[in-house]
């Protein structure tokens, strides 16, 4: 196939150059290289920021009313699935998800997203606080002005909705800068907001590498407001460069998340939900439970469950309709996954399933595949148990009581999610309480998006983002007092 090129995206039109020379998007699951990626460098990011900042000045975004960006979102979600083929398509080659994933899930969930805050823009409500003293006191929501949106590789295109829709519907401007390796759904995003009716420059996209672009944009004094998806070393880096201008960030981290069966749990459904939390996305997702605690009583025959189930899970071509399971989307964490299965091994694991590098055909035998795999009698203090793999590696860690789970659930420096099963209702609500995680699923998995807010805990970052509590987090507070009684004294009565 022909090289793509992608480029910058510059009120409402995408840059064919860069000043940051050009970057080879690879297809993970084939190796090839797809497309042609224009990159930024501190000039352009200055150039692109400055069009934002001149956009959300402008009388014509200004004179808006929520309702009006909210009808502009609602006719942006109904592009999104408009788009949904060709969207899915460009998602397809940057990242190798299977394409029944993109179209049964990430899709409709981008729409989704982006649906939620249209109907929430007009309903950002200040609150009359007192009416004592002769004044009311009043309090109310106003937008920041640019905010940037950094986005990982891993769901290029949901993240993009979840930084896009309720900046927007909040009245703010935003400038996106996508992995460099996962550029391409991006810039098409970009291209159906200026479609839906958004001004110019409301929507701009930086390209390049978070070294250059990223910095730049972060430290950019244009922007006010910062909200990073991605792994917790950076996210510290950006929380650093950013408390020099005091800027407000939002950072949605790592996470090393425990699924939590007890022996009362229905073991046929805590075993779906272990693989689907497991292995969605090869693992690249960060509140993916990677980490399975298991009852002592039930986890010789849960282990079992898991392995034969795991042997259905087809793991190869994204575009084949039975496809679950695509390939790591770097070649970096494709890497950093193989190493850990070779420290697992080491640090005394036992591999039940998978394993290694997973050998396909032409055309895959050169993408970035793993296979899915289950380690058995991995302990707290091993790495495979307490650091973040984000890869389709699932370590299984046994206890005995609610103590001993709690005490290894909560012993990592993670605190994004988690999931409980079992039949005793009054347990559940005792782990729930019990741990130290920002989102616990019960009997239940990967439900609530986008009404439910997660904010996480410990180093899986700070602020929230979904719900309508995501929506505040793009607002800045303002408390005003406006005086009534003419009578009242204002200061010293100097005569």
């Amino acid at each position: 196939m022909d090289l793509l090129e992608v480029g910058p995206v510059l009120d409402g039109e995408q840059l064919s150059e860069a000043a940051g020379g050009f970057h080879q998007v690879v297809n993970p699951a084939t190796g090839e290289v797809i497309a042609r990626e224009a990159c930024c460098g501190s000039a352009d990011v200055d150039r692109i920021a400055a069009s934002a900042s001149r956009a959300f000045e402008s009388p014509e975004w200004q004179k808006l009313a929520p309702a009006d960006r909210g009808n502009m979102l609602l006719k942006l979600a109904g592009l999104v699935e408009r788009e949904a083929e060709r969207l899915a398509g460009l998602e397809l080659l940057d990242t190798g998800k299977p394409a029944a994933q993109l179209r049964t899930g990430e899709l409709p969930l981008t729409a989704a997203i982006i649906r939620f805050y249209a109907g929430a823009a007009d309903k950002i409500e200040g609150a009359v606080k007192t009416t004592s003293g002769g004044s009311f006191q009043l309090t109310m929501y106003e937008p920041y002005g640019v905010v940037a949106g950094i986005l990982p590789w891993n769901y290029p295109l949901v993240n993009v909705a979840l930084k896009v829709a309720p900046a927007l519907a909040a009245g703010n401007a935003i400038v996106l800068k996508p992995s460099v390796e996962t550029p391409l759904s991006c810039t098409a995003f970009a291209g159906l907001c200026t479609e839906a009716g958004f001004p110019p420059g409301i929507v701009n996209v930086v390209l390049g590498s978070g070294s250059v672009a990223g910095v730049c944009l972060v430290d950019h004094p244009e922007v006010r407001k910062i909200s990073f998806t991605g792994s917790t070393a950076v996210g510290q880096a950006i929380q650093k460069l950013a408390a020099d201008r005091m800027k407000k960030v939002n950072l949605e981290l790592g996470g090393k998340n425990a699924i939590i069966v007890f022996s009362d749990a229905d073991l046929e459904r805590a075993a779906e939900a272990v693989l689907f939390s497991a292995f969605v996305n090869a693992g690249q997702l960060c509140v993916s439970c990677s980490r399975l605690l298991v009852e002592e009583a039930v986890a010789g025959e849960f282990e079992s469950l898991l392995v034969e189930k795991l042997s259905r899970v087809k793991a190869g071509d994204p575009r084949a309709e039975d496809t679950l399971v695509g390939p790591m989307i770097t070649r970096s964490q494709y890497e950093v996954a193989l190493g850990y299965l070779a420290g697992a091994r080491a640090e005394g694991c036992k591999v039940l399933s998978g394993g290694g590098r997973l050998d396909l055909p032409a055309p895959f035998d050169k993408g970035f595949w793993v296979e899915p795999t289950l380690l058995s009698g991995a302990r707290p203090g091993m790495k495979v148990a307490d650091e973040e793999i984000f890869g389709p590696v699932l370590s299984s860690i046994r206890f005995q009581g609610e103590d001993e789970a709690v005490k290894i659930s909560n012993g990592v420096i993670y605190g994004l999610s988690g999931s409980v099963w079992t039949g005793d209702s009054a347990r559940a609500l005792r782990m729930v309480k019990a741990l130290d995680t920002g989102l616990i699923w019960v009997n239940s998995m990967f439900v609530g998006y986008p009404q439910i807010p997660l904010p996480p805990h410990k180093m899986s970052g700070t602020g929230v983002e979904l719900g309508f509590e995501g929506l505040l987090a793009y607002c800045k507070r303002k408390s005003t007092v406006i005086g009534y009684d003419e009578t009242a004294p204002v200061g010293w009565n100097l005569g």
